[in-house]
């Protein structure tokens, strides 16, 4: 016989799950009440990574800033995540998060839902100017 379940042999499936709905449950009070005062040990400690700020370059006559149009909500990975204009113009992107705009390089954006970025500039009344070429 083991002596931490009582049971002799292989043990079932259904008597570790009855072992395990036997045990006591812990309360969000009890749990916190358990870890007052403790620190997590700074191995396993992630480092809190540092929210970046839109960085402007010089702007060149004429040149179109999409973050002069739209707000960031939020950085998520190297992008930072706004509402898509032709996504909401046409009733979409209620949760504010299709467009994706590039921390590093914030003339590179896109729509995760698939919005050009013609379609993009035409939503902010500012179309890409065709260019003839001669």
């Amino acid at each position: 016989m083991d002596g931490v379940t009582g049971f002799t042999g292989p043990i079932t499936l259904a008597e570790q799950l009855a072992y395990l709905a036997g045990l006591p449950k812990v309360s969000e009070d009890h749990l916190r009440r358990m870890v007052e005062g403790k620190e997590i040990p700074q191995e396993f400690a992630q480092q809190a990574r540092r929210a970046e700020v839109p960085k402007y370059f010089a702007p060149k006559p004429g040149e179109f800033r999409i973050l002069d149009y739209v707000r960031a909500s939020r950085q998520v990975g190297r992008n930072w995540v706004a509402r898509c204009p032709s996504c909401a113009a046409a009733g979409h992107d209620k949760s504010g998060d299709n467009l994706a705009i590039a921390v590093d390089e914030p003339r590179k954006y896109c729509c995760w839902a698939g919005c050009t970025k013609e379609m993009i500039r035409a939503a902010l009344g500012r179309p890409i100017l065709e260019r003839r070429f001669a």
